[in-house]
């Protein structure tokens, strides 16, 4: 899997082009706009991995830029929320600091300094394994609501699949910082580090991706995204869009009855081993 996914950006013949353009738009991540174009480019890796479509990495001249930058924005909400959230699980540890501190109790701020480290870690913790599925269901749904559904959170943020997935992520960031900081200790390795983070934040939003699909296979029986036989346009807004794009009438019933996308065979991956036509059996709830 993660073989896979650090491989993804290099298929296709135009491939240099893509990441190309990929590291020069996080380079001039400082003005904010393109940071913003680069998450809404990640986003729509995603989209295309929760549909089975691991084999075409999308163009950047096939996206609208503008779409793609309001996504990376909208998504940006849906971050900045559950910074929010740890920011105030963290605010009553700091005011028994600073109460402590202010009283002259020397047992109140040490209390308070340790609760405050471990809300801390634990917090860290959380938004690692809640952010990936925050994400995938934001981009499941299209919708900024969808990214604090506490039944998706919950159910597909606690399964086994997902959590190997989230490992695997972090590995692949650390091989990333490595590979960047190693890089960074000359003038041309430094001019290199966007386009080798284009690369592993693609590997990464992959990673993801896989593992939310199939975790949402498992959980609700029918994948997150029906596949298509298109690619183009920039994004869809769920699985009824995704059936429009591919020209089928009945984008959840019909998309998954006959053997398109993804097949029965599991991959090295260690995934899932649900397959895209198993949903294909009329029960769209989730599984017991």
């Amino acid at each position: 899997m993660i073989e896979d996914a650090l491989r993804y950006q290099t298929q296709g013949d135009d491939w240099t082009k893509r990441v190309a353009l990929g590291g020069v738009v996080l380079f001039f991540g400082f003005l904010l706009v393109p940071l913003f174009t680069f998450q809404g480019y990640m986003l729509e890796v995603m989209r295309r991995v929760l549909r089975g479509e691991t084999d075409t990495p999308p163009a950047w001249d096939e996206l609208d830029l503008v779409d793609i930058t309001v996504d990376g924005v909208r998504h940006t909400v849906v971050v900045m929320g559950y910074g929010l959230l740890l920011t105030l699980a963290l605010a009553i540890p700091v005011l028994l600091v600073i109460g402590g501190g202010l009283g002259g109790s020397e047992g109140l701020l040490l209390v308070g300094f340790l609760v405050a480290a471990l809300l801390y870690f634990i917090g860290v913790l959380a938004m690692a394994v809640i952010l990936p599925v925050a994400t995938g269901n934001f981009v499941r749904a299209d919708s900024i609501a969808a990214g604090f559904d506490r039944d998706v959170l919950t159910s597909v943020g606690t399964s086994r699949t997902m959590l190997m997935a989230v490992v695997m992520a972090f590995a692949v960031n650390i091989l990333v910082s490595v590979g960047a900081t190693v890089l960074g200790f000359t003038i041309v390795g430094y001019l290199v580090v966007p386009f080798l983070a284009f690369v592993g934040q693609s590997a990464i939003m992959y990673i993801w991706g896989r593992g939310f699909a199939d975790a949402y296979e498992e959980e609700y029986g029918e994948p997150p995204l029906a596949p298509t036989t298109s690619t183009g346009g920039t994004h869809g807004s769920g699985p009824s869009a995704a059936g429009t794009a591919s020209g089928m009438n009945d984008p959840v019933d019909d998309s998954y009855a006959d053997d398109s996308g993804r097949n029965d065979d599991t991959d090295d991956s260690g995934f899932g081993t649900s397959a895209w036509d198993d949903a294909g059996d009329g029960d769209s709830g989730r599984r017991r």
